[in-house]
């Protein structure tokens, strides 16, 4: 009755905690930088808002045999395009053109204004009959109305390339911009939804010499989620399927795995709910390394299951929490919310788990095992020695890397699209620097602009600014004024050519001001707007810039993950000293440091595999190594007074946790893998390292 009793509340809490987590409202954030960077940055800075206007856009470039097929490829894909989701952005060039071209006297170049302002007029003079009388030049500008071809000059040095080019293969391309329109688009469900349909019609499209590229980070970010789902689902399988096997192996029944998975299921509800209900916004990636509850929970089953009726059984699970929970509780102290996130996570599933196996386990049905397992010394010696050698030449290669852009290696496929959009849009591939300038109004924010941008076309600084293809009012009558004066010392040069009549024309314009709000300029500013009273100055150039507040996206976000790289490797100390302590007041400084020994050693020889495999180490790497520490401590402590089917607990525990994170590893987002193989090293080797210093315990 007492069985069925406890059975009951285990169903109970269940179902609590599975309304909790349905019920309870929140924020579900997919921003890594709103996870990683402080309240106070996000808060008195624009990096996050920066870094959304820059990395939202989906880019479609187009591919085909002549400008027909060209044509009818992009006519037919922005017809299947879903317009109540996403903005297109297919800017046409041409309409800027036609305005240049009306009012050529309102728009000059930075030379050719320079050479005005200084009144050298027969060079601007010269530089005309070079522009008209040069063969491959292509004349826009009609010759009575711009004798000068200013229009044709100011058009010139923007920075623009034609969208149509040629490659070896005689293909020709276009590009357009997709970007989501509404808040919805933070869905994480409705953005793949959405972005596969973009695939769809994109491979639909792909054919009979036609072909579709996409590109931008939302497709790197489909293509990246898809892959880790399809991986950890896999994963997830293959460990179910080790998981029943050593199940059965040992005890001729697969009942032990309802409460195995009963009890994990409970942890993860638990750190869920009370992480939603902790925070605003629940990051969606304090899952990806929470998720590693389920290891913790299979341990702890397994080591009820082994030595549930052992004398020191509660003493050592008790001690085992502790020491687990220490390092995911010091890593809320950082101030870093995905790392309170984790903690408050993982201290609450971890508690969950804890008393589901301490008080409910004793209801299941009595179990012993049948079979045990010897592993063999040499080989374990043999493999420890291997790994030892190896985690040496891999700290020889020490190196930190603190880019988020490490985390991800997109495919061939995806890099070639990126290439491709840089080469047909004519962005440069450089690392981009970014000035915010305020304004009340366009007006104002475009004057601002301009005394910031002739500082750096003095400096010869490669920049794109709105106020390059939008002149304020004010700099448009002074150029106005400047072709007048022109005008009046130099157009009779064109005598021979223009009539009385027409030069007097000229002569006696009155200036009218090219108005901004026109719809081709509205459509232009929306790629510099971060609101209506800010725009962005975009440096393309990665060297230093003495102009004020600048923003550096790489450097500055990798500064923040070097300060928190600082953070961590600092608290990773107090977490191994602290729980040395904890450990004396129970077993004494010998015993302490003997259990201690094997989590350090695999902690050690985790980082240097993981720098012999990939060359670098991350903050994500230092992270896993809390939950290493978290992992292996409850192999020493359950050995320091262990029976005869202790070490047959502590080896179905560690194989089947290392071989879900060594599964893991092979995860194409390089994130997950990165943060599996230091977990599966460290495992393993703590593993060993215990394995064979157990009879001197």
């Amino acid at each position: 009755m007492v069985h069925k009793i406890r059975f009951i509340i285990l169903f109970l809490i269940l179902c609590v905690l599975g309304a909790f987590s349905f019920f309870i409202k929140g924020n579900v954030e997919t921003n890594l930088l709103k996870t990683l960077l402080p309240q106070r940055v996000i808060e008195s800075t624009d990096i996050v808002r920066i870094a959304d206007k820059t990395s939202s856009d989906i880019k479609v470039v187009f591919e085909a045999d002549n400008l027909k097929k060209l044509s009818e490829l992009k006519e037919l894909f922005i017809k299947s395009t879903d317009n109540n989701y996403f903005e297109l952005l297919n800017f046409d060039f041409s309409k800027l053109i036609n305005i240049y071209l009306n009012s050529p006297a309102n728009f000059l170049s930075y030379e050719t204004r320079n050479l005005l302002k200084n009144k050298k007029y027969d060079e601007v003079y010269s530089s005309a009959l070079e522009r008209i009388y040069n063969p491959i030049n292509i004349q826009l500008s009609t010759f009575e109305k711009d004798p000068y071809l200013l229009a044709d000059d100011f058009i010139n040095s923007l920075p623009h390339i034609s969208k149509n080019i040629n490659n070896e293969n005689e293909k020709i391309y276009d590009y357009l911009i997709l970007k989501i329109k509404s808040q919805e688009g933070l869905s994480p469900d409705l953005a793949n939804k959405k972005i596969s349909e973009l695939v769809k019609i994109q491979k639909e499209l792909s054919k009979s010499g036609n072909k579709i590229y996409l590109a931008g980070n939302p497709i790197h970010s489909y293509y990246a989620s898809r892959k880790a789902v399809i991986g950890i689902n896999l994963i997830c399988i293959l460990s179910v399927l080790l998981i029943s096997f050593l199940t059965y192996y040992y005890f001729k029944t697969f009942t032990p795995l309802l409460p195995i998975g009963l009890c994990i299921l409970c942890g993860i509800l638990a750190g869920y709910d009370v992480t939603k209900l902790w925070f605003k916004d629940f990051q969606v990636i304090t899952m990806v390394f929470s998720s590693t509850l389920i290891g913790i929970g299979i341990d702890y089953s397994y080591h009820y299951l082994f030595n549930g009726n052992d004398k020191n059984f509660k003493k050592n699970l008790m001690l085992s929490f502790v020491t687990t929970v220490i390092p995911f509780t010091l890593l809320y102290f950082t101030g870093i919310e995905l790392l309170k996130q984790i903690s408050v996570f993982s201290v609450f599933g971890l508690l969950a788990i804890y008393f589901i196996v301490l008080i409910i386990y004793p209801a299941s049905e009595e179990l012993n095992p049948i079979k045990t397992f010897k592993f063999d010394k040499k080989i374990a010696k043999t493999i420890l020695t291997v790994l030892g050698i190896l985690s040496i030449i891999g700290f020889l290669r020490f190196n930190f890397n603190d880019s988020l852009t490490s985390l991800y290696t997109p495919s061939k496929e995806l890099l070639k699209a990126e290439n491709l959009y840089n080469s047909v849009s004519g962005n440069l591939n450089t690392d981009s620097q970014f000035i915010e300038v305020q304004g009340n109004n366009l007006q104002e924010l475009l004057e601002t602009e301009e005394k910031i941008t002739d500082r750096f076309k003095a400096n010869n600084i490669n920049f794109v600014s709105l106020s390059l293809f939008t002149p304020s009012e004010k700099r448009q009558k002074e150029n106005f004024e400047l072709v007048q004066n022109l005008y009046k010392n130099s157009l009779s040069n064109f005598s021979d050519i223009l009539s009385n009549k027409q030069i007097q024309i000229l002569k006696e314009q009155t200036f009218i001001p090219v108005k901004t709000e026109l719809q081709a300029f509205s459509t232009l500013s929306q790629n510099f707007m971060l609101d209506k009273n800010t725009s962005l100055i975009v440096i393309k150039s990665s060297d230093k810039i003495n102009a004020g507040n600048v923003i550096n996206l790489k450097s500055d976000i990798s500064e923040y993950m070097k300060n928190y790289r600082d953070v961590i490797v600092k608290i990773l100390p107090i977490a191994l000293l602290v729980i040395f302590i904890i450990l004396t007041f129970f077993y004494g400084v010998r015993w302490s440091a003997k259990i201690l020994f094997p989590s350090v050693c695999g902690i050690i020889g985790a980082l240097g595999l993981t720098l012999l495999i990939f060359g670098e180490i991350n903050v994500f790497s230092l992270i896993a190594l809390f939950m290493v520490l978290g992992f292996t401590m409850d192999y020493s402590i359950f050995r320091k007074e262990e029976n005869e089917r202790t070490e047959d607990a502590i080896l179905v525990s560690a194989s089947t946790t290392a071989f879900s994170f060594f599964l893991l590893s092979f995860c194409g987002f390089k994130l997950l893998s990165s943060i599996s193989l230091v977990l599966f090293f460290g495992i393993l080797i703590s593993y060993l390292t215990g394995f064979l210093i157990k009879e001197k315990m």
